[in-house]
């Protein structure tokens, strides 16, 4: 019988990325559509309070990913969750991630649906749907023909989406008329507890992005060292950032104007005179949303590609075009992206859908991190914030908690067809991910390294 054979790259040499640089690639992970789209729905879960929600959201979401932070302090990283759960967590535990790349696109569907809604504000002749799914169609080929244009210029976009939310957010501040500061007001936590824990479920999802940074370990100068704080320092920014924001959003107009509002046109319309208004959508939202849309063909092109040389999908699924592009997963990533828009699903849907699919996902992934004690334990004796094995498996414990809240919240505010649709989708990736392990013949090359042991993990065949 096969075997399968697991393969950690050799380490590189030390890269050029700073701590400066690793922070500003990780404000630019996490600012971005959900802060421009999320406010109004999460509003019309607890009223004025969405701003204390956003505040919860954070703080949850600081926890929630603070496993992989711990991680970063650890080992030095590179080739995404993959890599990370097949060295940690074996075979068929990265299995299960390479197919759930297959799904995660959908998200993307409620950034188009964001686009179509702001660009329509510019374009009132054509419709938000319209609009939504001509974006999508114009990156797919955009992509397909090797033009990915935003990344060359993803630091200089991301300053301008900086500056632009952070000086709408000073500009409102002054304008704030609703009374947001009194807690037992009437349009103050309309929905109680359940209400307000439900906001604040529907903004983490926005709030947490930042942790994607430890894959850029091979790019590091010191990583173990630079990459947590990078981290670390994006959550006061956020605190900021987005609670402001839902201070402003929430703030300047009667809340029957703005909860429920998949935009935060109303409040900017009403603070910004109408030149500055049309430069705030296009440097702000339009900014925000495009630069994380356009990110999806090549977050599904690099797993899915990876899947095919390990074994776990057919190599002629990644075939390339004469622009060295795979036709065949754009035109899949296209298709999982338009469905939801074509299906007339709402932001909130597409958002909890998403959220029930990375449940499986996420929780993999920190039970792995939770293992890297016993697989590097030399490593793990010197991480960077000196913890114990018992703090590592409480950290990890909190975070799956936090995660499956998370999924509940999800399943009950969809319909039942789609949760079980979304649930029934990936316990089938589960149990073929099993099934491919058991059979064998997958060769998977990870890039997880204990650089100042050169410590390998027990192990290497399964």
């Amino acid at each position: 019988m096969n075997k399968n054979i697991i393969t950690n790259k050799p380490e590189p040499a030390s890269g050029i990325l700073k701590r400066v640089d690793l922070f500003a690639i990780a404000i630019g992970m996490v600012v971005g559509s959900g802060m421009v789209t999320l406010i109004g729905p999460a509003m019309a879960y607890t009223g004025y309070s969405v701003w204390l929600a956003y505040l919860v959201a954070i703080i949850m979401g600081f926890f929630m990913v603070f496993p992989y932070i711990i991680l970063s302090g650890t080992l030095r990283l590179a080739g995404g969750p993959y890599s990370i759960v097949t060295n940690l967590g074996g075979i068929s535990a990265g299995g299960l991630i390479c197919y759930s790349k297959l799904v995660m696109p959908i998200l993307n569907s409620s950034f188009a649906l964001a686009f179509g809604m702001y660009a329509h504000e510019l374009l009132p002749m054509f419709s938000a749907k319209t609009l939504s799914i001509a974006s999508v169609l114009i990156l797919f080929v955009l992509n397909l023909m090797g033009m990915d244009i935003f990344a060359k210029a993803s630091k200089i976009m991301s300053g301008i989406l900086l500056v632009t939310m952070v000086a709408y957010v000073v500009f409102g501040l002054t304008q704030i008329k609703q009374p947001i500061f009194d807690f037992s007001g009437e349009k103050m936590f309309t929905g109680g507890i359940v209400g307000f824990m439900m906001a604040a479920l529907l903004l983490i999802n926005s709030a947490n992005g930042y942790y994607n940074i430890l894959w850029y370990g091979k790019d590091a100068k010191r990583a173990t060292k630079d990459i947590p704080f990078a981290s670390l320092a994006c959550v006061p920014c956020l605190l900021f950032i987005y609670v402001s924001l839902a201070m402003v959003t929430s703030g300047v107009l009667p809340h029957d104007e703005v909860a429920g509002v998949e935009t935060i046109l109303p409040a900017a319309s009403a603070i910004l005179p109408s030149g500055i208004y049309k430069l705030f959508l296009l440097g702000g939202p339009l900014m925000a949303i495009t630069t994380t849309l356009n990110g999806v063909f090549n977050d599904v092109r690099y797993p899915i590609t990876q899947a095919t040389v390990d074994g776990w999908l057919p190599k002629s699924i990644a075939k390339e075009n004469r622009f060295g592009m795979p036709t065949l997963i754009y035109i899949y990533t296209l298709i999982i992206v338009l469905l939801p828009i074509l299906l007339d699903m709402s932001i909130v849907t597409i958002t909890n859908i998403f959220q029930v699919i990375t449940f499986f996902m996420n929780v993999t992934i920190v039970y792995s991190i939770a293992q890297m004690s016993k697989k590097y334990p030399k490593a793990w004796a010197k991480n960077k914030f000196h913890l114990s094995k018992g703090a590592l498996y409480a950290f990890c414990t909190v975070s799956i908690i936090i995660y499956t809240i998370i999924f509940v919240k999800g399943i009950v505010s969809i319909k039942p067809v789609y949760a079980v649709a979304a649930v029934a989708v990936m316990v089938c990736f589960i149990l073929l991910g099993v099934y491919l392990s058991k059979r064998g013949g997958i060769h998977v090359e990870t890039s997880v390294w204990a650089s100042s042991e050169n410590e390998e993990p027990e192990g290497g065949n399964q």
